[in-house]
């Protein structure tokens, strides 16, 4: 009879655990919502909404920046008790409002000179964009001829324009806008598949920072987004340094010969110089370490590494750099002046941390 009472709880329990278990699974915050209205709302800003149809526009933002605060509100919540409902419908009619404000814009602007001068600025504005954002990406040739057939199609248009040309004004316009957006949208969606590491990034900058403070001792991050070497000191940041990366520097190394610069927490385990290195001076880090050889080895067994391919070694922050290019074979380089100093600061045993970003996607605002 006991026996029977204490399965009535037991089973009690672990229903509950597994409502609990459920509702943190599936209440997740609705990113994809939210950053299709940012996406949304960035388009209407283009395409001048705040001017010709500024009260829908302005509703949009309203909407936008209601999501934004609810979610910082539900975030602050217990995990248990977080509810992103209201974030999704803000965020729904912030998508909802900017379209039709990108419409109504539209329709308001009816000069042909203006509508030209518009397109020609705001699709210059794009051009400038994605260079900026995507320029240092490891682009494929047809990627980059794409690119420089858009830019000559934009100057074409421009021609046409002054010329009064307008009908060849559009058909060059139109032409390289598609370009544009078809190239766009290939690396935005490669940037938001790389960003899904960014957890594991921010884990790893988070223990190498408290590492340093709690040792009161120097460790090195290396953003390869920005580009950036950062000295950190007591966990504080001490320097920071440009430095270039293996060419395909996009993702974790995986196989010797991929010019990846790898991803991890590594550490320094020689220092090379009076020509025991070819570049300058250079850190010797301890790569391929455990996980990179376990990662290697499953990769391998399930087929996605080739058989008879090696794993790599002798990944280096090393000098010779200041090139501006990716160029290396998945090393990091420094300017010979640059390494000067990180040689120096950081003696063997110095914690080495490489990620792919030291920021979200929201705080780079790049998409």
């Amino acid at each position: 009879m006991r026996a029977k009472l204490l399965i009535i709880p037991i089973v009690s329990i672990l229903a509950i655990m597994g409502v609990i278990i459920i509702r943190i699974i599936t209440n997740k915050p609705p990113e994809n919502t939210v950053l299709l209205a940012k996406n949304m709302l960035s388009e209407a800003q283009l395409e001048k909404s705040s001017k010709f149809a500024n009260e829908t526009f302005q509703e949009a933002l309203m909407y936008y920046d209601s999501a934004m605060v609810e979610w910082r509100i539900q975030n602050d919540r217990i995990l248990l008790f977080r509810n992103y409902q209201q974030v999704t419908a803000f965020a729904e009619k912030s998508f909802e409002r900017s379209e039709n404000a990108i419409k109504e814009a539209k329709e308001n602007i009816s000069n042909t000179e203006e509508i030209f001068e518009i397109r020609i600025d705001e699709l210059g504005k794009k051009i400038k964009n994605f260079d900026e954002n995507f320029n240092s990406f490891p682009m494929n040739k047809n990627h980059r001829d794409a690119i420089i057939k858009c830019n000559f199609l934009y100057s074409e248009g421009i021609h046409a324009y002054k010329n009064k040309n307008y009908t060849i004004c559009k058909s060059k316009l139109d032409s390289a806008e598609i370009i544009l957006n078809d190239v766009n949208n290939h690396y935005v969606e490669r940037l938001i598949t790389y960003f899904r590491e960014y957890p594991k990034w921010n884990a790893m900058v988070v223990q190498t920072i408290n590492h340093s403070k709690k040792n009161k001792s120097f460790a090195i991050i290396v953003d390869k987004l920005a580009r950036e070497l950062l000295i950190y000191k007591d966990g504080e940041v001490f320097k920071r340094f440009t430095v270039e990366l293996g060419a395909n520097w996009i993702g974790d190394k995986q196989q010797q010969g991929d010019k990846t610069t790898p991803e991890g927490l590594y550490k320094v385990i020689d220092k090379k110089q009076n020509g025991k290195t070819r570049y300058y001076k250079a850190l010797l880090l301890n790569y391929p370490n455990e996980d990179d050889q376990k990662r290697f080895a499953i990769n391998k067994k399930n087929g996605v590494i080739k058989q008879g391919v090696k794993i790599g070694n002798l990944i280096e922050i090393h000098g010779n750099g200041g090139t501006g290019i990716d160029w290396t074979d998945g090393c990091i380089a420094l300017k010979d002046t640059d390494i000067d100093m990180v040689f120096s600061l950081c003696p063997v045993g110095t914690m080495v941390t490489i990620v792919g970003s030291t920021k979200s996607l929201n705080e780079l605002a790049i998409i």
